[in-house]
């Protein structure tokens, strides 16, 4: 095991991670190898909240004017971020887990409390979708209070991804059954 090695302008680094730690996480969010098609709506939505959220700061400190839909729009926008950026941590199985419990185990109970945590997932989310229907139905006679535009739109967006991510768990538990 080598030592911490010396930061760029030549003085020992102080405290932090290791070097090889910072490194391999510097290498991990350069490699954007595993980008598939459906991130780029993901993508597009955080953007989309962005600008809102920069028009929002720019017009209330610059302006001393706040625009007044953008409160509204950056709230629904980061509710739509959540569950459509779940999707992309189902695809690449990085959702939070205790590896740490799952690394001590062996093979075969590691296997099952894996399949067993993906199947308790899957029907959370299918659950959700379902009474998510429900609200999503109400929602659509309700309009936006700055914008025309019924919440309905965003309820189902949220239903989709629920539903997405429910049938994303349930291919992946026949495809792997437990394995990562």
């Amino acid at each position: 095991m080598r030592g911490p090695e010396p930061r760029i302008d030549g003085r020992p680094p102080v405290g932090g991670p290791e070097p090889d730690i910072a490194g391999e996480l510097d290498r991990g969010a350069e490699d954007i190898s595993d980008v598939v098609w459906w991130d780029y709506p993901v993508l597009a939505v955080f953007w989309g909240l962005m600008i809102v959220v920069f028009l929002q700061f720019f017009s209330r400190y610059v302006f001393n004017n706040s625009i007044t839909w953008t409160e509204e729009i950056a709230r629904y926008l980061l509710i739509v971020l959540t569950f459509t950026g779940a999707l992309v941590c189902i695809r690449k199985r990085s959702h939070i887990h205790l590896e740490i419990v799952l690394d001590r185990l062996a093979e075969r109970p590691a296997r099952v409390l894996r399949f067993a945590g993906d199947l308790v997932t899957a029907i959370f989310f299918g659950g959700l979708a379902w009474t998510g229907v429900t609200l999503a139905l109400r929602m659509d006679r309700q309009r936006l209070i700055s914008v025309d535009l019924s919440r309905g739109v965003f309820y189902w967006i949220v239903v989709a991804a629920l539903a997405l991510g429910a049938l994303m768990l349930v291919v992946h538990l026949i495809r792997f059954r437990g394995r990562r």
